[in-house]
């Protein structure tokens, strides 16, 4: 199995060998291991570990949704990057075929979990990172691993939905706290205060809430940019309602 340096940090792809590396990563980071892009939607306690009667634990349903991605890398399905620092798994970037994921191809799954366009051979729709490494260039490394790992399967077309930008706002997070967050004191100052970025050829976007703590799953656009995608349209399935059009839809010809 390949593994390859980048700085600081080394990859390795997912695969029955690093599935140890990859649920110790998701048990840190309290994720959902990409079963929602997996299988188009979060799994349930009870379909992953039986028992309808049950009461199931936030630790249940963990346990139950890695199993289930982890059949799928069994299965040669689940595809992805683990980024390491000193040996240990700190960051993740999932991608996976346009036609395979999610797994199930019917009417049950919400379109926004497919491909915006047809002809994307590839997606890549999540990076993560455990909080003690975060702003430290892990996302980047995963996300250009990912596209070298695509490329080495036969490449074509790569689609991702970034972020159009981040937006840090100690502000907005304290006004919650003191009316909540659909309070028109709310949308008054989102509507005076949010920033905005014009996107040649697509239009403006609004920026993407962080904080130190959270970062939008997708990654930002300058990070896709830096290797070579293309904004090609605003992405209409993403987004909040009171800042809609902070996602774009992002290609790459690899």
């Amino acid at each position: 199995m390949a593994t390859s340096q980048t700085g600081p940090y080394t990859t390795r792809e997912l695969s029955v060998r690093t599935l140890p590396d990859f649920e110790r990563f998701f048990w840190q980071v309290n994720g959902c291991a990409c079963a929602l892009y997996l299988f188009g939607r979060h799994l349930s306690p009870a379909e992953t570990l039986g028992d309808q009667g049950r009461r199931f634990t936030g630790k249940d349903w963990r346990a139950g949704e890695l199993a289930a991605v982890a059949k799928l890398v069994r299965e040669g399905i689940a595809h992805g990057i683990l980024v390491y620092a000193d040996g240990e798994p700190v960051g993740w970037c999932h991608f996976g075929r346009a036609d395979e994921v999610p797994v199930p191809r019917d009417d049950s799954i919400p379109q926004r979990m497919f491909a915006r366009d047809p002809s994307s051979d590839w997606r890549i729709t999540c990076l993560l990172t455990r909080i003690d490494h975060r702003r430290r260039g892990v996302a980047g490394t995963a996300l250009a691993a990912a596209v070298a790992a695509i490329k080495k399967r036969g490449g074509g077309w790569i689609e991702a939905t970034p972020a159009a930008f981040p937006h840090r706002d100690p502000m907005l997070t304290k006004l919650r706290r003191a009316h909540g967050w659909r309070s028109p004191e709310i949308a008054a100052y989102l509507r005076d205060h949010w920033p905005t970025k014009d996107i040649p050829g697509i239009g403006r976007v609004n920026g993407c809430a962080v904080t130190t703590k959270t970062m939008d799953h997708t990654g930002m656009l300058s990070m896709y940019e830096k290797l070579g995608f293309k904004p090609t349209a605003l992405d209409e399935f993403t987004g909040d309602q009171r800042r809609p059009w902070i996602h774009v839809v992002v290609r790459l010809k690899v």
